[in-house]
């Protein structure tokens, strides 16, 4: 059988160029949109990953990037070809709606394809991921002073905007998202002004502020020993279940955090992107944290895998960029190592100060002490 993969990027380089989280959204809900429109080409072939059955995954007004950043399909003859037109053709229409320079596009954008044949029986998650790594890893871009991209984002994301959400809408501010515990007294997007920040000094809303509603939360997740589940798929039927199962828990993990008045920024494969307010309702950040870790571990259960979270809480004043990052590190530098199903989290302080933890979620009696412990920033 004949399988061929697609991965896409630079994602995270245009990521760290965002500045407000229109932007942040804007670019990561913009390779989403690259994959689906792509995919959508190739809707009757088999796919391995993602999970395409429900079609509802195609339908505009869905908010988040749901398209991984990787596809594996059972190609037909003559498929390369096509998805090197597919390809160009939506690179040329997204020039269009973007108002940029193809060129520019075609250049800047990393799109790596592997057409290989595997033996019956082969894993193609298996097979075809080291081709993707190893491409991955050759790839550079020229550097922009004025990056088309870059003011495309800052303009608003109106094409994007549309197709996630299904009408002209913007992503919410910091500010609405870190006061959404008040949204029901104030109508915090309407007190907005040029500088977002600004709200902060408002003579009203300062008798009603806590401590927690000058910081904002930026969440990465991550699946642990994932490795581990895709080893053991042997049949298509336990690769569609495996897609499925990914499917199900990007869903649900962004309805828990809609619930909680956060903003997801992408959620596909086992990786989740989020903004969040520390506290919402009787919740804190914590606790959704463990809603979306029970739900992923509902998924698979019976499995190794568990849901690791890098969580950094920033003063609203300090740049966006600075907590992506961190979250990024926390994740990855310390959730994932050693033990892995941890929750690290940081926060940074309005003096600039910044402390740090890790909480593993295996060690029960700890977990459950932590989250009564954490519970605490409801009072301030």
């Amino acid at each position: 059988m004949t399988y061929i993969a697609l991965t896409i990027g630079p994602i995270y380089k245009t990521l760290s160029n965002a500045k407000k989280t229109r932007e942040l959204w804007g670019g990561s809900y913009l390779f989403s949109y690259i994959m689906k429109q792509i995919i959508m080409q190739f809707k009757e072939r088999e796919f391995v990953v993602p999970y395409i059955k429900d079609e509802t995954i195609f339908d505009a007004g869905k908010e988040v990037g749901l398209f991984h950043d990787r596809f594996i399909f059972e190609a037909k003859e003559g498929d390369r070809e096509k998805l090197n037109d597919v390809i160009d053709e939506v690179l040329k229409k997204l020039s269009a709606d973007m108002k940029t320079n193809y060129d520019f596009l075609k250049a800047y954008l990393q799109i790596n394809i592997v057409e290989k044949e595997l033996k019956d029986g082969a894993n193609p998650i298996i097979e075809m991921t080291p081709y993707l790594d190893a491409l991955e890893l050759f790839y550079s871009t020229a550097q922009y002073h004025d990056n088309p991209l870059t003011k495309v984002l800052q303009g608003g994301n109106v094409f994007l905007a549309k197709d996630a959400f299904g009408e002209k809408k913007s992503f919410p501010s910091l500010p609405e998202i870190a006061l959404h515990d008040l949204k029901e007294r104030f109508n915090i997007k309407s007190m907005l002004k040029d500088d977002e920040l600004e709200i902060y000094d408002d003579k009203e809303l300062k008798k009603e502020i806590k401590n927690y509603h000058k910081y904002y939360a930026i969440v990465h997740a991550d699946g642990d020993s994932m490795g581990k589940v895709v080893e053991s798929l042997k049949s298509k039927e336990d690769f569609q279940d495996f897609s499925k199962k990914l499917f199900n828990y990007c869903i649900n993990s962004s309805k828990l955090i809609k619930d909680f008045g956060g903003e997801t920024i992408f959620a596909g494969g086992d990786d989740l992107l989020f903004f969040a307010p520390v506290v919402s309702g009787d919740k804190t950040i914590f606790e959704l944290c463990d809603d979306i870790s029970n739900d992923f571990n509902k998924e698979f259960k019976g499995t190794d895998a568990t849901l690791s979270f890098g969580v950094a809480m920033q003063y609203h004043k300090y740049p966006l960029y600075e907590a992506l990052n961190k979250s990024r590190s926390l994740l990855f530098d310390d959730a994932k190592n050693d033990a892995k199903n941890g929750i690290a989290f940081s926060v940074t302080k309005h003096s600039g100060q910044t402390f740090k933890s890790v909480i593993r979620k295996g060690e029960r009696e700890l977990y459950e002490n932590f989250k009564l412990f954490s519970s605490n920033i409801k009072g301030g």
